[in-house]
């Protein structure tokens, strides 16, 4: 039963990251936190894999739909968030040898609410943006949307949007798919970061709940990819915000639950 009520959430949240360019582990890992049935380091996992996957189905659909990509961006945040997420991992590994997990918990979900609502306030309505074409900022934008992708356990979706519509004047929907593009590297070096650190036996018992969320994620890339080409900027600007409100509730509540229960 529980395989199935992950696979539930895991479609729409793939479907959504797709669709507006939140990756989905932004919506998974508060929603998984929520429920509560596996520790921290298990729903990371969990989540990191489903968005995984769904980033090389979404991207391989944009590819095969031949949609346009400015290939310097993409590689250069791409080796940025790769670094970043190795540096991320890195800090996560270190913390919780000194801190409660409740404690990191409640740090991951208070940032991550702060971060939300400052994504919502400038994706809601368009404001000033840059053209920035030096390749050593775009490394160094990469580098920190990897970072907080890999420190939050989220995947970084709705961060790098906000990003690259700030940074490099695109639209809601052209960032959408550059972001869920960055995302695949992101995720690809945590995954990388895992297994080095715990070894694949430390999540080996999860291969019943693999059977059932890697379909749904794979699902939720073909349709969330899908809905992107259909629909235009304007829509996926009013989804993109509605969710970003709904998680910034969701997250305040767990990370006060997780301060109770640290206390």
């Amino acid at each position: 039963m529980l395989q199935l009520i992950y696979a539930a959430v895991i479609l729409a949240a793939t479907t959504l990251g797709a669709f507006v360019g939140l990756g989905g582990g932004v919506i998974i890992k508060p929603v998984l936190d929520f429920i509560g049935a596996e520790p921290r380091m298990q729903v990371d996992f969990l989540s990191c894999v489903a968005v995984f996957t769904m980033s090389i189905v979404s991207t391989c659909k944009q590819i095969k739909d031949k949609t346009e990509f400015k290939k310097n961006i993409v590689i250069l945040i791409a080796l940025g968030s790769i670094a970043g997420g190795f540096l991320g991992s890195f800090c996560m590994d270190m913390l919780e040898g000194t801190t409660d997990s409740n404690i990191i918990r409640c740090v991951q979900a208070f940032i991550l609410a702060s971060l939300l609502s400052a994504v919502c306030f400038y994706v809601a309505k368009e404001r000033r943006s840059f053209r920035v074409e030096n390749n050593i900022v775009i490394f160094f934008v990469g580098l920190s949307l990897g970072f907080l992708a890999s420190f939050l356990g989220i995947g970084g979706g709705p961060i790098n949007v906000a990003v690259l519509t700030l940074f490099f004047s695109m639209n809601v929907k052209e960032s959408a798919v550059y972001s869920v593009a960055i995302i695949f590297f992101s995720q690809l070096s945590k995954l990388v970061t895992m297994f080095a650190g715990s070894g694949i036996e430390a999540y080996s018992h999860q291969w019943k709940t693999l059977i059932f969320i890697l379909p749904a994620a794979i699902l939720g890339g073909i349709i969330g990819s899908g809905f992107n080409r259909k629909f235009d900027d304007k829509i996926i600007r009013k989804v993109f915000t509605f969710v970003m409100i709904v998680l910034v509730i969701l997250n305040v509540y767990n990370g006060v639950n997780y301060f109770i229960a640290a206390n």
